[in-house]
C-alpha cells in the first residue's frame, strides 16, 4: 500500500529555523488548512502546539471545529467570512472569524452567537481576493469597532507577489498595509493584532512580520517559490511517499508502455509497475517526465500515468515485487521538483496527496 511518511521532528526542525528569522513579541500562526497541506491536521496541529505554536489557520469551518472537537487550545483563525447557521457554533467555540465586507459583518449580527464575536478585519492590497482596499475597509473598521456584538482583535492583508523576486508589488502593498493601520490609530480603533506575511513574507519581508506570520509551505519543508530558494533558511522536507512495486516484466527495445503508447523502450529494460496513480495524488502530466528513487537509484517514469498504477523504467536493477519506490520526499524527487515537471507548485502536490494514501507519523 502507498504511505505518506511525515516526520514530526522535521516540522519541529523546520518551525525552530522560522522562529529564528523572528522578532521579539512575534509569534507564528501555523497555517494547517487542507489537512495541514496533506501532512494530516491534527497529528500536525498537536506536534506544532506542544511546540509552543498557539495560533492556528483555517480556511473552511469544518476545519476549525475539527481542531476545537480533537483538543487544540490555541487561537482558531477562520481565514474566510463564515456564513449561514454554522456561525453560532464556531464562536461558542471560540474561533477567532474573518470580516472581509459589510455581508460578512451582517451575517454575524444575524447569527445568534452568544456573547461578542472575536474578529479580525481583512484590508485587500493587492491581493484582489477579500476584503476591501483600505478605504473602504475604514469604513468598515469603524463599523466594526462601534458594534458591540463584535469585538476587533486584529486587522490583516495577505501578500500577492512576495515569493517573487522583484519586489516592488509587495512593498507596494506593505506600503498600503502601514497607511491603513496608521490611520486606524489616529482615529483611535484599537486592533492588537495585525499580520501580513505568509512563508514569503516571513522570509524576505522582515519589516512586515508585526504581531504575528502565517507560515504554511515553510513549516512543511519547501521555499514558497523558485525565486526565493536562497532566502529559506535549510528547510527539510516534513513527508515522503513510497509505493510499492506490484508487477516487473522484462520487455524489448521497442516495447509500448501505457495508456496511448507514448513511450517506447529505447533499449532492452525492466518495466516496474508501482501501486500509486493519479487517484492517489499523482499528477497525470508527469507521464514521461517525472521520476523516482529505487535503491538509491533514479529511475524515470515510462508512460502515462494511470488511475491507481505508473511504470518505471529500471533499466538492469534487481527489483522485487514488493520492494518501495520513493516517489517523494528528500531521498527522492522534491514536491517542488515534480511540481515544476507537472508545470505546477509545490503546494498543489501536496495538498493532492489522496485520502487513501496511509499516513503514517514519525517523531
Amino acid at each position: 500500500m502507498p504511505v505518506a511518511h511525515i516526520d514530526l521532528a522535521v516540522l519541529r526542525h523546520n518551525l525552530e529555523l522560522l522562529r529564528t528569522r523572528l522578532g521579539g513579541g512575534c509569534q507564528v500562526l501555523a497555517a494547517v488548512k487542507a489537512g495541514a497541506y496533506g501532512h494530516g491536521t491534527m497529528p500536525v496541529a498537536r506536534a506544532l502546539e506542544a511546540s509552543g505554536v498557539s495560533w492556528f489557520g483555517v480556511a473552511t469551518p469544518a476545519e476549525a471545529l475539527e481542531l476545537r472537537r480533537d483538543g487544540v487550545r490555541g487561537e482558531v483563525l477562520l481565514f474566510g467570512p463564515a456564513f449561514g447557521g454554522g456561525i453560532a457554533e464556531l464562536v461558542e467555540a471560540d474561533v477567532i472569524l474573518t470580516i472581509a465586507n459589510v455581508e460578512s459583518l451582517e451575517a454575524i449580527r444575524r447569527s445568534g452567537a452568544p456573547g461578542r464575536s472575536r474578529v479580525h478585519l481583512k484590508a485587500d492590497t493587492g491581493m484582489g481576493r477579500l476584503g476591501y482596499p483600505p478605504d473602504g475597509a475604514l469604513k468598515l473598521a469603524r463599523e466594526v469597532d462601534n458594534d458591540p456584538l463584535v469585538e476587533l482583535e486584529g486587522v490583516w492583508t495577505h501578500f500577492a507577489k512576495a515569493d517573487e523576486a522583484d519586489r516592488t508589488f509587495t512593498e507596494a502593498q506593505i506600503s498600503s498595509f502601514e497607511g491603513f493601520l496608521a490611520t486606524l490609530e489616529r482615529e483611535g480603533i484599537v486592533a492588537p493584532v495585525a499580520h501580513a506575511c505568509n512563508s514569503a513574507g516571513l522570509l524576505a519581508y522582515p519589516a512586515a512580520h508585526y504581531e504575528l506570520v502565517r507560515p504554511g509551505i515553510a513549516l512543511y519543508g519547501y521555499p514558497p517559490g523558485y525565486a526565493l530558494a536562497g532566502h529559506e533558511p535549510g528547510l527539510t522536507p516534513v513527508m515522503t511517499i513510497t509505493a510499492p512495486v506490484t508487477f516487473l516484466k522484462r520487455v524489448r527495445e521497442g516495447t509500448p508502455v501505457s495508456y496511448g503508447a507514448t513511450w517506447r523502450a529505447p533499449r532492452d529494460t525492466t518495466i516496474a509497475t508501482v501501486r500509486f496513480g493519479y487517484a492517489d495524488g499523482y499528477p497525470r502530466l508527469l507521464g514521461n517526465r517525472g521520476w523516482a528513487t529505487l535503491h538509491g537509484s533514479r529511475v524515470p517514469v515510462a508512460g502515462r500515468i494511470c488511475m491507481d498504477q505508473l511504470m518505471l523504467d529500471v533499466g538492469d536493477l534487481e527489483v522485487s515485487p514488493g520492494d518501495r519506490v520513493t516517489l517523494l520526499g528528500p531521498k527522492g524527487p522534491t514536491a517542488a521538483e515534480l511540481g515544476k515537471l507537472a508545470e505546477t507548485i509545490s503546494y498543489e502536490m501536496l495538498t493532492s496527496v489522496s485520502p487513501r494514501v496511509e499516513r503514517v507519523y514519525s517523531d
